[in-house]
């Protein structure tokens, strides 16, 4: 008789107020994929970026992950072998944050986090310098404006915040910097 009371006791208390509900509503979930084009500069080069991220979340907060590469041949400034050029790439996941989505106008917030490499090679593939891994940041803003129920266009930029790296002659500082992006969203949007 002890034990029945308790438990309809436990079950009279009022439910805890938390962040996220207890019921999962997949009919609110947002979710999207943004190819994006970026400028940027890495070791005194201009390097053209293509960026790949797919996410899901809520009008206001989204996660996902994402995948970044040059897609032109960066010629190094420090480099001294005639003929070499970079590349780059960066893999992780991200978090963001938009202010006002149903808006035409609107601005959004994604920090990237993640993992990044470089290495060098020449045009015929036969010399091996090797490569340099790095724990890569960045925060960037982006205006982005509603197209469509399914389609946004975001222009904007970032700062890449590149972890402790030493590679040949240059390092961290050489490739963290400014990258400039136009992109477009594509998803369901809730």
């Amino acid at each position: 008789m002890i034990l029945i009371g308790n438990l309809s006791h436990s079950q009279s208390l009022p439910e805890n107020n938390t962040l996220i509900s207890k019921e999962l509503d997949l009919k609110n979930l947002s979710y999207f994929i943004a190819p994006t084009f970026g400028l940027t500069n890495l070791d005194g080069s201009s390097a053209s970026i293509f960026q790949v991220r797919g996410g899901v979340g809520s009008r206001a907060l989204s996660f996902g992950g994402y995948f970044q590469t040059n897609i032109n041949e960066v010629i190094p400034q420090s480099e001294t072998e005639p003929n070499i050029y970079l590349e780059y790439w960066s893999a992780g996941g991200f978090i963001e944050y938009t202010l006002f989505s149903d808006k035409v106008f609107h601005m959004t917030f994604p920090l990237y986090i993640g993992y990044g490499e470089v290495d060098m090679d020449n045009e015929a593939g036969n010399i091996n310098l090797g490569e340099a891994n790095f724990f890569q940041v960045e925060p960037s803003a982006l205006l982005e404006v509603n197209l469509t129920d399914f389609a946004r266009l975001n222009i904007g930029g970032g700062y890449r915040f590149v972890g402790n790296m030493s590679y040949r002659n240059f390092n961290q500082s050489d490739i963290s910097g400014l990258t400039g992006y136009v992109g477009l969203k594509v998803g369901l949007f809730r």
